[in-house]
């Protein structure tokens, strides 16, 4: 592991040599707009995004200062935006080679932040602008109860679940819509990293701490963002080391032994600058509060090493180079168990060590208008599943280069793209005899219409080549049409397609007893989907209420769904052949601050879906683990200047569980159920917070998900039946402390 840190930040060292062609010491901001930002009362406002002429230039750090470089002199518009508060605009001269100081004073109001988000276009675009659906999730809400990974922090997100499939090593994904996880496409600052192999571990390996923001679209994507992402993105935004402090340090502690550590340093911050910072998760307390005699969370070490640079050329930031590392050594089973039962058939244990590589990048390319963003990443895993071995390597590469001229006074914004990704995986089950490697080159086009202020649409197209499949033609098409300024509707349609690995994507085909039937050579997945959005502002005078309802409809075709009732000793993967595979439903969510009265706002989402299989001579039937519906909600309350209080819960609906037969027999469906969290925070001065966390505050289990766990290497042993929270209350006491540029 050592060796492959060293090697992730040479590779960032290496590109960081290659970006500069002037000396280092050249390489200064020369001029711009700094200052501070408060609010009316006086206080300093953290968090505070500075843009110049449109442009994000920075963000105001704890003590509520900022600093925005800009290429060139003479007047500009600096605009100051928060959430919870009125944006301030105002016009500054920049001094040729000198900075401007200002004050800027935001008055509380219960107004959204519209931010500028480049997941629905590729191109910078306000959320209000998009033709595209983006919801946007902050770093503060990913980090609530000192999160130890991505997966820890999206479960109060409106239309997103975070599924496990596993009871015993906790194998998890992220369902959209009630749509398996890898039907989303899962982005790291808007390039494709995460392949087959990490679609089940990976995301435990993104610490929040590294995060700037979720951008997440829900519905068919496979345009811009290739012809996997069927079901929606993720688009994952680390942090830039412009907008960092300077120094920040993280710990916390749980009830359940749980300890998470993170710290960071951005020598360069308020320029282009660097950010580097590394965090550990470790877990080593065996907590079995059901009674099967397996630990009822994993015994964990997780360590990730994160770097990012800003690259320059000439005084302008051209690009942004960044490398990450992350190794896990990851154990679920029973008591007794130690690292000498590896692959035992006496005691059993579930142990996955990954290490993982990556680097990805951007810079603006020699032609006008245009910008080149590349990323490479190397999984490895080497496990054992009781006495079943599996080992597999996947190594991605990718790279874009895309022409996105402006739109001067022409109605068209145009984007031409051409793309190609290299994937090659190799594991050590009977399916893959060898090493299977993809290349797949790709051309795309897109254009909004920009018909007049209220109609805009979209229209795309992509043709990407697949060695076995020939060319893949994936469309898309918009329409927002914005009435009033205060609603927009928007509609959207296209098409997926995506290749299985089996072996990767379903856990149960490693674990239990069960024998794994393929029952013929597996074809590719293909699908068709529309989505619909209505945003509507509601005029509450100074404390407006903001709705959205999505409704959604995907069908597939040729899905690969696991049989597990044709035998209840055997799952069987086919194509669905002449069945349907669809999912289908809809959500509704509201949100609203009272800043202007008192100091609370709130959030609630909801979301109905119906995800099942019908045609042929087969009956309909419901998917597996998809809920028929799902709640979430949050109120925060600022107790007074420094004291926050927040309380945020999910619901649960029933959803359809595998089958067991005699005395191992176990409902079919859940009944529904409830999770709440509390957290506390403290700041008693500036670059200082304290958290004081419960979460699961009912103590609500589904008791042992593990069938016949007395005998683990025996017949009937089954890991699958999850379908609620496995670990009861846990309460975490955490700190931070930052510290300015």
């Amino acid at each position: 592991m050592p060796g492959s840190l060293l090697r992730a930040f040479g590779l960032l060292l290496v590109a960081a040599a290659f970006s500069h062609p002037r000396p280092l010491a050249a390489l200064q901001d020369d001029q711009g707009v700094s200052g501070v930002v408060r609010s009316s009362d006086d206080a300093p406002l953290e968090g505070v995004a500075l843009l110049l002429d449109g442009r994000m230039g920075a963000t105001s750090d704890a003590l509520g200062r900022f600093r925005a470089a800009h290429p060139r002199s003479g007047s500009v518009r600096l605009t100051a935006e928060r959430l919870g508060y009125a944006a301030e605009s105002m016009e500054v001269t920049v001094p040729a080679g000198s900075w401007v100081e200002v004050d800027v004073v935001l008055q509380g109001t219960a107004m959204e932040l519209d931010p500028i988000v480049v997941t629905g276009t590729l191109s910078e675009t306000r959320v209000t602008d998009s033709p595209v659906k983006v919801d946007v999730v902050s770093a503060r809400v990913l980090s609530r109860h000192a999160a130890a990974s991505l997966m820890d922090g999206v479960g109060r997100i409106n239309g997103l679940y975070p599924q496990v499939d596993c009871g015993v090593c906790y194998t998890n994904n992220i369902r959209i819509n009630g749509m398996e996880g890898p039907y989303t496409a899962v982005l790291l600052n808007g390039t494709p990293i995460m392949g087959a192999l990490a679609s089940v571990y990976g995301l435990n390996g993104i610490h929040p701490s590294v995060v700037e923001r979720l951008e997440i679209l829900k519905g068919p994507q496979s345009t811009l963002h290739g012809p996997e992402a069927m079901g929606g993105v993720v688009n994952i935004i680390t942090k830039d080391p412009r907008f960092a402090p300077e120094l920040a340090v993280e710990a916390s502690r749980s009830s359940l032994g749980e300890t998470n550590a993170s710290a960071s340093w951005a020598p360069g911050a308020g320029r282009s600058g660097a950010l580097f910072s590394g965090s550990v998760v470790h877990n080593d307390d065996f907590v079995d509060d059901n009674g099967d005699g397996f630990a009822d969370l994993t015994l964990d070490t997780r360590l990730n090493l994160f770097g990012s640079l800003g690259l320059r050329r000439e005084g302008r930031r051209i690009g942004q180079v960044t490398a990450k590392a992350y190794y896990e050594d990851r154990f679920g089973g029973v008591e007794a168990w130690t690292r000498a039962d590896r692959g035992s058939d006496e005691v059993y244990g579930e142990s996955i060590r990954t290490d993982r590589l990556e680097l990805m990048g951007s810079i603006d390319g020699p032609w006008s208008d245009t910008r080149f963003e590349a990323s490479a990443s190397h999984h490895r895993q080497d496990s054992w599943y009781g006495d079943t071995g599996f080992e597999a390597e996947q190594t991605i590469a990718f790279g874009r280069l895309l022409w996105d001229p402006p739109r001067r006074e022409s109605q068209h914004d145009m984007l031409v793209g051409a793309a190609v990704s290299y994937d090659r995986y190799d594991d050590d089950t009977p399916a893959t005899s060898q090493a299977d490697r993809r290349w797949i080159p790709g051309l795309f086009v897109e254009d909004r219409f920009h018909a007049n202020e209220a109609w805009t649409v979209l229209g795309g197209l992509r043709a990407d080549h697949h060695r076995h499949h020939g060319v893949i033609w994936s469309p898309r098409a918009s329409l927002m049409w914005r009435p009033t300024a205060d609603a927009t509707f928007r509609v959207n349609v296209g098409t997926g397609f995506r290749v299985v690995n089996l072996f990767t994507e379903d856990h149960a085909a490693l674990t239990g007893a069960r024998e794994v039937i393929v029952a013929e050579e597996l074809e590719p997945e293909r699908s068709s989907s529309i989505a619909f959005n209505y945003n509507q502002v509601l005029d509450f005078g100074a404390n407006p209420m903001m709705i959205d309802v999505d409704a959604f409809y995907t069908r597939f075709s040729n899905r690969i769904v696991p049989d597990y009732d044709l035998d209840p000793n055997e799952i069987v993967y086919a194509n669905l052949g002449d069945r349907r595979s669809v999912t289908r439903g809809f959500s509704v969510a509201l949100n609203q601050n009272f800043g202007t009265a008192l100091p609370l706002l709130y959030s609630v989402g909801f979301t109905v879906q119906d995800v099942f299989l019908e045609g042929g001579d087969e009956p309909r039937e419901d998917e597996f683990f998809a809920a028929d519906y799902r709640g979430v909600w949050s109120v925060t309350w600022e107790a007074r200047p420094g004291v926050t209080l927040e309380y945020g819960g999910a619901l649960t609906g029933p959803m359809r569980l595998p089958r067991f037969e005699g005395e191992f027999a176990r409902p079919t469906r859940n009944d529904p159920y409830a999770t709440h969290d509390l957290q506390l925070s403290w700041s008693p001065v500036p670059g200082q917070r304290v958290t004081l966390g419960i979460q699961n505050l009912t103590d609500f289990t589904q008791g042992s998900p593990l069938v016949d766990p007395t005998r683990p290497f025996g017949d009937a042993f089954d890991t699958s039946y999850v379908y609620g929270p496995v670990v009861g209350r846990r309460i975490n006491l955490g700190l931070r402390l930052t510290r300015g540029r």
